[in-house]
């Protein structure tokens, strides 16, 4: 799991699973459309080891080359999992793929406005292979396999020690604030993320959860119930508050989220953190639409309540069962992601398209060291010899 992997893993439209062997060069495009809003980012399979990260409001640093964020990556708008396997599905000008394993993507759109397009072009100028690795990506590194192991404080301070040796770095304090909340330290974990908040807006640098730390949802899920009781038995703690506000907006449930948070923006402390937070969050169910909010059903493929996995699969192998509440709809059994290793690694937002469906998240093969996957036999093997 923690090392790179030579195999690459996807299911064709027929649901048949290719392997291929592959450079460290390889890479191909992820697209995502959320509302009105796409967005192109390049996935490097052989560095990826998981999905981490959960970027709130679809934003990711464009020039962000540092080799952790290969290794752990992130979904823009929606939580996918820790270990999706890309879905070929009906294609125009450029092959498309999806994560969405809660719709009928059979006759998915194809992206073609101008707007899509323009953004698709911009990234295949762009390409940028991971930097060396450095001290920071080595702490992460061993912060994100202390967290899985449940050594939370142990987490935390390898995430800080992430943090002090790339202070430029704006993702790194999520982290580093999640793994505090984990252990159960609130009031450091709050102002932690007060001052990762500080540096980010949602209509630039974006909000980011780091939801895959954790090997499976359950245990999140756990723990923000604990924050929760803790929060009743406290009453009026705006740190609580801002914490709680905070998870359930990084799980997706937008519509308990705001209450918390307009409670902490009544403290002067908390204030600027929960505005920030409330902005987010208006950005977020104006763009969704009317069904995040409270009363309202659920989005196609809601954060919250994707399917949580026990533990990850290797690359080939089908993903332990997944376990989804009631009110998600089952995945189909063709189509459970196996472990794969795939990440974006860098993106671009792309102006909106208003005549496109919302929440249908589309990959698309890009050029150059990227051949098109749809050009391929049905299975695959050994084709680019590493």
């Amino acid at each position: 799991m923690h090392r790179p992997h030579h195999l690459y893993s996807y299911y064709d439209m027929d649901h048949r699973m290719h392997h291929r062997v592959i450079w460290p060069s390889f890479y191909f495009t992820v697209g995502y459309h959320f509302g009105h809003d796409y967005y192109y980012g390049c996935v490097y399979p052989y560095y990826h080891r998981k999905y981490v990260f959960l970027s709130l409001g679809g934003y990711w640093p464009y020039d962000y080359d540092y080799m952790r964020y290969y290794w752990y990556g992130y979904h823009p708008y929606v939580w996918y999992g820790y270990y999706p396997v890309a879905t070929e599905v009906a294609g125009g000008t450029n092959n498309y793929y999806t994560y969405n394993y809660y719709n009928d993507d059979s006759a998915a759109t194809t992206y073609q406005s101008t707007d899509a397009q323009s953004g698709y072009e911009k990234l295949a100028q762009k390409r940028p292979e991971p930097a060396p690795q450095t001290q920071a990506d080595i702490k992460f590194e061993e912060g994100v396999k202390s967290f899985e192991s449940g050594d939370y404080g142990v987490a935390a301070d390898k995430f800080a020690k992430a943090t002090e040796l790339s202070p430029e770095d704006i993702i790194l304090p999520f982290a580093y604030a999640q793994a505090l909340f984990a252990d159960e330290q609130y009031a450091t974990a709050a102002a932690v993320l007060r001052q990762a908040l500080k540096k980010v807006t949602p209509e630039k640098e974006g909000v980011f959860y780091p939801r895959g730390l954790y090997a499976g949802d359950d245990v999140l899920f756990k723990q923000i119930e604990k924050l929760m009781n803790k929060q009743e038995e406290a009453g009026e703690n705006a740190d609580l508050q801002l914490l709680l506000g905070y998870h359930l907006l990084g799980t997706g449930e937008t519509g308990y989220a705001r209450e918390p948070l307009e409670q902490a923006s009544q403290n002067e402390k908390n204030a600027e953190a929960a505005r920030v937070l409330l902005q987010l969050l208006d950005k977020v169910e104006k763009e969704a639409g009317p069904t995040n909010k409270v009363g309202g059903e659920p989005q196609a493929a809601p954060s919250a309540q994707l399917q949580t996995q026990s533990a990850p699969a290797t690359a080939g192998q089908a993903a332990p069962t997944a376990v989804a509440p009631s009110s998600t709809p089952e995945t189909p059994a063709s189509q459970v992601a196996p472990a794969t290793e795939k990440t974006p690694d860098a993106g671009i937002k792309v102006l909106p398209d208003a005549s496109k469906k919302d929440s249908a998240t589309q990959l698309t093969t890009g050029t150059g060291a990227t051949q098109a996957l749809d050009q391929q036999p049905a299975t695959k093997e050994n084709d680019d010899e590493p």
